[in-house]
């Protein structure tokens, strides 16, 4: 009978009465509450950095593209210089058209470069102070100057007769 009473004392349902082996609920509580922190922080840096990581990829594709617009515009500037006597106020038309695909009655045979912003397409002039300068003759300006942007990346060129 004594044997029995201490069997049952140790043993109550699946638990034993002595030393324990596992984690009571507040330390597993605890745990969970620290990693789920530490994964916030984990998440926040690796994902800010994941991205941000492409940003120079599209900066370069952005100038490579832009480049390579300008590099064409200059090419036609070449060839309007060449073949056409007012050939900067031709030239003035394809940048401001250039990035249409449909063009407006008149432009149709203007070419086209692809996409862009004009930030600007006007005639200017330079100081004897070598400041720029809006130039008051519009129309037949002696030098151009262009700045086209593609994304956040934007070139500038001065054209001259």
């Amino acid at each position: 009978m004594k044997s029995m009473r201490r069997l049952a004392r140790r043993r109550v349902g699946w638990q034993t009465t002595g030393p324990q082996g596992g984690f009571t609920l507040l330390e597993v509580i605890v745990t969970i509450a620290i990693a789920a922190i530490m994964g916030v922080f984990f998440v926040q840096f690796v994902g800010t950095s994941v991205i941000h990581s492409a940003d120079p990829v599209y900066r370069t594709q952005n100038l490579s593209g832009i480049t390579h617009i300008m590099e064409y515009m200059t090419a036609d500037y070449k060839r309007l210089a060449a073949t056409q006597s007012n050939y900067l106020a031709i030239f003035k038309d394809y940048v401001a058209y250039g990035n249409l695909a449909t063009k407006p009655t008149g432009y149709e045979g203007n070419p086209h470069y692809g996409a862009y912003d004009i930030v600007c397409n006007k005639y200017v002039r330079f100081t004897a102070s070598r400041v720029e300068e809006d130039d008051p003759n519009q129309l037949t300006g002696r030098v151009l100057k262009v700045s086209i942007r593609r994304g956040d990346q934007t070139v500038t060129a001065l054209f001259s007769r």
